[in-house]
C-alpha cells in the first residue's frame, strides 16, 4: 500500500480522519457528491391534494338585530355564515364550506346578578353554576354525557378564574371549554354550515339569564335645574330617556354605555330637531349617569339619565355646552315626558362574546421551491 494515501472504509477512523473521505498529498475530496446524490437525501415529494386550514371567528351579541327581534338575547341568538347586510341576523360575511371540526374556544360574560326577582335577597350570577353548557342546534353530540344537554353541548364552560363574591363587582368573566371538546366531521367534511343557533344554558338547559338588555323608549326630555325653561340650561342639567317598560337596576346602572337606534324627536319644526336626532342616535353612545322612575312608588325604573352635549374646552379650561343645544332647548326641547316617534337602546356593557373555531378542508396551492 502506497503510504501517499489512506482509505478508511470499513475499520474505525484514526484521530484526523472522516471514514468517508479520501486522503492524499494533494486534495482532499467527498467521495459522494451531495448534489448529485440530492434525490436520496431528499427524494421527489408529491405535494397533497388538500390541506387544513384553521378559521375564528369573534361572536359580539350586540351585533344580532336586537331592534327587530326582541326575542333574541345576549345569551340565546342567531348568526349567519355567509350572509349579506340585508340579512335581518347578526352575520359573519365568510362562508364555511368542507369542515372538518367545530369548536367553541371560550365565551367571555358580563359578571353581574343574572336573575331578575321580586325578593332582592336572590342574586346569582354566571359563576354560581357549577359549569354553563352551550348548544349550536345541529351542531350536536360531540361527546356523550348522562343526560340531553350533555349530548347536546358543544362545550362544558368554567371560568377562567373563579371568583369570590366579595370579588363580585369585576365587570366580566371569561369562560374556558373545560371539556376541550369539539365536533369533528370524519371520514367526511360537512359540506356546509350556514348559521349558528346559540343558546347557553345552566346545567338544566335553562338560558343562564332573564335580564333583559333592550328597551323601547317613549320619551328624552331635559332634566333641567333652573325654575324658568326659558333660562339657559347649564351643566348641571341632564337628559331623561323614559321607557315604555319597566327594568331592573342589575340590567342598566350607572356608566353602562347605552347605544340608541332609530329615534326621532316629536317634533321636527326646526333644523336642531335633526341634529338631535343624529346626536341621540350616534354610534359612540351615551354613558349612563343614574337611573330613576317617573312613579316613586314603583320597585322598578323606567328612566335612565345621561349628559347633554357638552364637553371641556382645551382652549378655556371650563364645560361648555354645544351652541345648537342651546338653541334647541329655547325653541323646542320639552323638560316633562311627551311621546316621541320610536327608537329603542340597547346596553353594551351586557353583552356576550363567543369565539368560534372551525377547521376546514381546502385544495392545496402551495408549490414547493424544488417544483419550480
Amino acid at each position: 500500500m502506497s503510504l501517499d494515501k489512506y482509505t478508511y472504509t470499513n475499520q474505525k477512523p484514526k484521530p484526523g480522519f472522516r471514514g468517508d473521505i479520501v486522503y492524499d498529498n494533494t486534495h482532499t475530496h467527498t467521495i459522494n457528491d451531495i448534489l448529485a446524490q440530492d434525490e436520496t437525501i431528499a427524494p421527489n415529494y408529491s405535494v397533497p391534494d388538500t390541506k387544513i386550514k384553521n378559521h375564528t371567528i369573534i361572536i359580539n351579541s350586540i351585533d344580532r338585530n336586537w331592534y327587530s327581534y326582541p326575542n333574541e338575547t345576549p345569551y340565546n341568538f342567531l348568526v349567519k355564515l355567509g350572509g349579506s347586510p340585508k340579512d335581518q341576523f347578526s352575520i359573519v360575511s365568510h362562508d364555511y364550506k368542507n369542515v372538518v371540526s367545530f369548536s367553541i374556544e371560550k365565551i367571555i360574560l358580563p359578571n353581574r346578578p343574572c336573575i331578575q326577582s321580586y325578593n332582592s335577597t336572590i342574586t346569582p350570577r354566571l359563576n354560581d353554576n357549577a359549569y354553563l353548557a352551550l348548544t349550536v342546534k345541529g351542531i350536536n353530540y360531540s361527546s356523550y354525557g348522562t343526560n340531553k344537554t350533555l349530548n347536546n353541548t358543544i362545550g362544558i364552560y368554567t371560568p377562567l378564574i373563579p371568583l369570590p363574591i366579595t370579588l363580585s363587582e369585576i365587570s366580566y368573566l371569561e369562560f374556558k371549554n373545560t371539556s376541550v371538546q369539539k365536533k369533528e366531521y370524519n371520514p367526511t367534511p360537512e359540506g356546509y354550515i350556514s348559521a349558528l343557533d346559540l343558546s347557553i344554558t345552566t346545567p338544566s338547559g335553562l338560558l343562564v339569564s332573564n335580564n333583559n338588555d333592550v328597551l323601547d323608549i317613549y320619551s328624552i326630555f331635559l332634566n333641567s335645574n333652573t325654575s324658568n325653561i326659558y333660562t339657559n340650561i347649564n351643566i348641571s342639567d341632564s337628559l331623561i330617556i323614559q321607557s315604555n317598560t319597566y327594568f331592573n337596576p342589575i340590567e342598566f346602572r350607572v356608566n353602562d354605555l347605552i347605544t340608541i337606534k332609530n329615534y326621532k324627536y316629536y317634533n321636527d319644526s326646526f333644523d336642531e330637531c335633526n341634529i338631535f336626532n343624529s346626536w341621540i342616535n350616534r354610534d359612540s353612545g351615551h354613558y349612563i349617569l343614574d337611573i330613576g322612575k317617573s312613579n316613586p312608588s314603583t320597585t322598578l325604573y323606567n328612566q335612565i339619565i345621561i349628559p347633554i352635549p357638552a364637553a371641556l374646552s382645551r382652549s378655556t379650561g371650563n364645560i361648555v355646552v354645544e351652541s345648537w343645544f342651546s338653541s334647541f332647548d329655547m325653541k323646542s326641547l320639552s323638560n316633562v315626558a311627551i311621546q316621541d316617534i320610536g327608537g329603542k337602546l340597547i346596553n353594551v356593557n351586557t353583552q356576550s362574546h363567543l369565539v368560534v373555531n372551525i377547521k376546514t378542508m381546502e385544495k392545496n396551492d402551495n408549490i414547493f421551491l424544488k417544483d419550480l
